[in-house]
């Protein structure tokens, strides 16, 4: 059996691929759909879609007969789109021109040497149930939480496009934006995304909003090749989500849980059962997960009543603290770092949990510190 087939009309490819000195042989479509039908099939298919970016009939076959196989897909450039669908049917490599020998190398060895996949980190993204509930405050305050178990690890991205609020909670004046990533996400590497995020003094790397207009929406499509690049360099990714951009609502498949924000305002609930319900449907109820902001027990709205209208028991409830909230976003400090303020000790606790990072201290002590900090439905 061969190691590695070529489906390509370029003789150029072929002997590159020959040129690794692994056992080569030159495939057409015909020959490729015969693996679908076939108990046997090489080790790596290259395939070559830098003319018509159209995957070959079967590759979805292919990939599901034979999942130990691996596929290198070269196309004309990195588009995000095809990228993306690549990784839906399967496809485990992708390269671009300019092709080179050593990338083609190292993409072959790493899938006959079967080595493992990067662990890639996770992604909480913010949407609020309605404006002014607080979203950018948790993100910002979570995303600073956890920088502090992953310093420099820890990433934080404003996806309102324009006049976001995520730099202000950080005191960091930018020089560069979210805009200026997904524009360019093509060109997206280790070195070029440093030069994009500003490294905040709290241990968090930011991906602001922009100043400048933008004169048309994003496609979800760049969003999600960024959160990918994003989950696969740091461990805790957070989004401030807009609610009001469906491009990015769309675009937050590698989410590992989407947080709605809301407070104990009728208003707010309904958005909120609103929102929560339809990322539900699309991304599954497990990622789902509803958070009261500023949550005052006195009020004539209680837990149950919260629970009944957004369709699930609620289980974080964030107490309020005007006072300390503004003064925070005033200075540029975030609220978790006032170490005793019960509002800042609820914030880390909820972070923590959202991650499942485990202490001792936490395991034994749970029950008081829930009632000093934070209560749960």
């Amino acid at each position: 059996m061969n190691q590695v087939a070529v489906l390509s009309p370029d003789d150029v490819l072929v002997e590159m691929v020959r040129s690794t000195g692994i056992k080569t042989t030159r495939i057409d479509a015909i020959d490729f759909a015969k693996y679908t039908r076939s108990g046997e099939a090489p080790a790596a298919v290259v395939i070559d879609v830098r003319d018509d970016s159209q995957f070959p009939l079967g590759l979805t076959e292919f990939t599901r007969q034979h999942p130990k196989a691996g596929i290198i897909l070269v196309m004309a450039s990195f588009d995000p789109r095809l990228m993306l669908e690549a990784m839906r049917v399967g496809v485990k490599e992708c390269l671009a021109n300019p092709l080179t020998q050593d990338s083609l190398d190292d993409a072959i060895r790493r899938l006959l040497l079967d080595v493992a996949p990067e662990p890639t980190g996770q992604i909480f993204a913010f949407v609020g149930a309605k404006g002014g509930v607080g979203t950018s405050t948790l993100a910002a305050n979570t995303a600073t939480a956890l920088a502090k178990y992953a310093p420099n690890e820890t990433l934080l991205v404003d996806l309102h496009l324009v006049h976001g609020d995520a730099a202000l909670f950080l005191g960091a004046e930018p020089r560069f934006s979210v805009i200026d990533a997904l524009e360019n996400v093509h060109r997206v590497d280790e070195s070029f995304f440093s030069g994009l995020v500003e490294k905040s003094k709290y241990g968090v790397h930011l991906l602001a909003s922009s100043t400048r207009p933008l004169h048309a929406s994003m496609d979800p499509g760049r969003a999600r090749a960024l959160l990918e690049f994003a989950s696969r360099k740091y461990k805790y990714t957070v989004l401030d989500v807009a609610r009001s951009d469906f491009s990015m609502l769309d675009a937050l498949d590698p989410a590992t849980a989407i947080i709605i924000v809301t407070n104990q305002e009728v208003s707010a609930l309904r958005s909120a059962a609103h929102v929560a319900e339809t990322m539900r449907q699309r991304y599954g109820a497990h990622r789902v997960h509803v958070v009261i902001n500023r949550f005052d027990k006195a009020s004539v709205v209680g837990t149950d009543d919260i629970a009944r209208v957004v369709g699930e028991p609620v289980k974080y409830l964030i107490p309020s603290d005007y006072r300390l909230a503004v003064d925070a976003v005033n200075s540029g400090r975030p609220i978790v770092m006032h170490k005793e303020e019960k509002l800042a000790r609820s914030l880390r606790l909820f972070a923590k949990e959202l991650a499942g990072i485990a202490t001792a201290n936490t395991t034994q002590q749970g029950g008081m510190l829930a009632r000093l900090a934070w209560r749960r439905a």
